[in-house]
């Protein structure tokens, strides 16, 4: 088991969900519900980012090859994706690969959970781009069984970051916020120039020379 590889897909499922920077996002959209309300949203939202991760790490790589869609090709693409919601992130900004103003205003509050807080906040194109990219360094059991051990993880403290966004908000303040996401853009920077590189070598075998 290549515990390096499970490790890094962790660190880069956590950099791209980033649930600290998404709680003004959860607070705005959530501000006139109960506790209850909430805990309910928020498990429907965790619940929905395990689900949506583990499929496409699952079986993503195949609904490519339906697709005609080579590896290195979508790698290249995922690390471009990656790279411009990273640099949004380094700079403070919101992320529009995510979700845009229109989405948050027309949910209703039976969706919130799924979508859009889920679906694209947290769980967008790039978490999908990312899980498939690396469920191909994925070679035996114990690394599948560790990565779905570890987004289960990371859907459990999805969920408890979001319950506590009021306090969190309050300890952090926005400068917390901001610092926690930059940092976290900042590394998901780096992670995105070596998926592109990674990809064009595999793409253009002249580069590895």
């Amino acid at each position: 088991m290549d515990y390096g590889v499970v490790g890094q897909f962790f660190i880069a499922m956590l950099s791209i969900l980033n649930p600290i920077g998404a709680i003004p996002v959860y607070i705005a959209m959530t501000d006139n519900l109960s506790h209850s309300q909430r805990k309910s949203m928020t498990r429907a939202c965790s619940i929905t980012v395990f689900i949506t991760i583990t499929v496409s790490l699952l079986i993503g790589s195949n609904i490519l090859k339906f697709f005609g869609i080579s590896i290195p090709s979508f790698t290249v693409g995922g690390g471009v994706l990656l790279f411009t919601m990273a640099l949004s992130m380094v700079q403070a900004k919101n992320v529009e690969a995510k979700m845009n103003t229109q989405e948050i205003s027309e949910s209703s509050l039976r969706e919130i959970g799924i979508v859009p807080l889920a679906i694209p906040l947290l769980s967008g194109p790039g978490t999908i781009s990312t899980s498939i990219i690396y469920s191909k360094n994925f070679h035996h059991t114990f690394e599948w069984v560790g990565g779905i051990i570890l987004m289960a993880f990371l859907s459990v403290c999805v969920y408890f970051i979001l319950i506590h966004a009021d306090k969190i908000r309050e300890k952090l303040g926005d400068l917390g916020v901001n610092v926690m996401t930059r940092i976290m853009g900042l590394i998901l920077l780096a992670m995105s120039v070596e998926m592109m590189v990674g990809g064009l070598k595999k793409m253009i075998p002249f580069l590895n020379s």
